[in-house]
């Protein structure tokens, strides 16, 4: 079977009943289910919809809580630390950048650590609300042992993303949200899934040598060399320090699925940008500056300048349209909890 198109409506309803099934509350399923919905719109599929059976099966192994108690501790006008209770991370962090939007609405800056959390998803739900809401988002968090450090043959650090947005005139957000590592693991699961070969440099097998087997991939480069090295120690500094969660190969691996508790790390922090100057000067700017940098000339007739976030734009103008595409894989693991929990429901 070719890649079936779904509609985002379709999809939306099909996991808030999937969630409901399974015991989550209302409130919790919408977040999740529309974060991993909005990040497969813009066309990030491997932390997209095809993460919702890892999770489902995630709260019924007991690693996930259903229905946990956030608790949200404010340490000083412009701090805090929200406690994940081991539930959903997409519905922890969504809850937690409003928590640093609304200190920064006050202050002119709010910084957030959560702890004892999940996977998050893509790191872009996050600063985009915060763009949203016209201040500057950034979102980092920890992940298991996948990076090789700089020099190395076994992997230690995570591929610990950073994402950074921001508001423009007249467009959605420049959005920036990457892995400080080549790809990211859910992307190898993605070319694993289709049988796909890496690219050469991207990963490497148990021996440290560098593979485009998706089979044989055990580790990740990071990117840049040292540099992205540097990157990712910082982020583990900044996710699993300052929250008191594990490190390195201390931390709990997203696979395989057991039921041991991640405790995971994330960290976030927003600036109101009319703290420092007009907003709309400034979104004028960025936007001025954006338009500047895409009318360069390229190097090659077949290329084009883009800056962060035009590729996900361009994809999200035609999956609202015409619908998300769900790979064979993907749409068989579907059916398969449509079958488990005795859903009626027709993708």
């Amino acid at each position: 079977m070719r890649e079936k198109l779904v509609p985002h409506l379709k999809l939306r309803n099909f996991g808030y009943e999937l969630f409901k099934t399974v015991g989550v509350s209302r409130k919790i399923s919408t977040l999740v289910v529309n974060g991993l919905v909005d990040t497969s719109l813009r066309g990030v599929d491997s932390h997209g919809i095809r993460l919702i059976p890892h999770y489902i099966r995630a709260t019924q192994r007991g690693r996930i809580k259903k229905n946990p108690k956030f608790i949200f501790t404010k340490t000083a006008p412009s701090c805090g630390i929200f406690d994940a209770d081991d539930g959903f991370g997409i519905a922890a962090g969504i809850e937690a950048m409003m928590k640093a939007t609304m200190l920064a609405k006050k202050t002119g800056l709010g910084a957030v650590s959560v702890r004892n959390s999940s996977h998050f998803g893509a790191a872009a739900i996050y600063t985009l609300l915060a763009a949203k809401k016209n201040m500057i988002g950034f979102a980092f968090t920890n992940v298991d042992s996948l990076v090789v450090p700089y020099g190395g043959r076994k992997p230690y650090l995570g591929t610990n993303p950073i994402s950074f947005a921001a508001p423009m005139t007249g467009e959605e957000p420049l959005c920036l949200d990457m892995a400080t590592s080549q790809i990211s693991w859910n992307k190898i699961l993605v070319y694993k899934s289709k049988k796909k070969a890496l690219d050469f440099g991207w990963a490497v097998d148990k021996n440290g040598k560098i593979t485009t087997d998706p089979m044989k991939a055990v580790g990740l480069y990071p990117i840049g060399g040292y540099k992205g090295y540097g990157l990712a120690l910082a982020i583990e500094i900044l996710c699993s320090l300052l929250s008191g969660m594990p490190y390195g190969r201390k931390i709990v691996p997203m696979y395989p699925l057991t039921n041991k508790k991640r405790r995971l790390g994330h960290f976030f922090m927003a600036i109101d940008i009319s703290r420092y100057i007009r907003l709309e000067i400034f979104k004028r700017s960025l936007r001025d500056l954006c338009d500047a940098l895409r009318k360069k000339s390229v190097a090659s007739n077949d290329q084009r300048v883009m800056v962060a976030g035009d590729p996900e734009k361009e994809v999200y103008k035609i999956r609202i349209k015409t619908g998300i595409p769900i790979s064979n894989f993907d749409y068989q693991e579907f059916k398969k909890l449509i079958s488990q929990y005795n859903i009626k429901f027709s993708l």
